[in-house]
């Protein structure tokens, strides 16, 4: 794994680190704080897509991912906001239950190595803060 070094800490360059610095102004403790806030936040919407695909209710499987979306870019992780505008634009032609429940199954790998990636990298400034100075 590549790293980008700040300071002694090396953000992973799996993550738009110069925007994650610029954004939280370098602040490490405050980068973690978003990742892990972020992390929870798509986890559990992932969830409720799901069930919401099982229900067949195509609009507000879109709004959802709509809302989502932009989680995955302040997290450093811009590809991972581009494969939500593809959800999104998938949903806005109001595919089958079948189809929707199908197409968040073929990505769930993509957005569990996605939150593994963000889990991983907020653990890792986590215990880097903890150190003694």
């Amino acid at each position: 794994m590549q790293t980008s070094s700040t300071g002694s800490f090396e953000l992973s360059n799996a993550f738009d680190v110069p925007f994650l610095m610029e954004m939280h102004d370098g602040d490490l403790s405050a980068i973690s704080a978003i990742l892990s806030t972020s992390s929870q936040q798509i986890a559990e919407e992932f969830e409720r897509c799901l069930i919401l695909a099982e229900k067949g209710d195509c609009s507000e499987l879109k709004r959802r991912i709509h809302l989502v979306k932009p989680l995955w870019g302040y997290c450093g992780l811009p590809e991972m906001q581009d494969l939500y505008q593809g959800l999104e634009d998938f949903f806005a032609q109001h595919p089958s239950p079948e189809s929707m429940r199908n197409r968040l199954q073929l990505e769930h790998s993509n957005i569990t190595a996605g939150l593994h990636l963000i889990n991983t990298e907020a653990y890792r400034i986590h215990e880097y803060l903890k150190q003694p100075a």
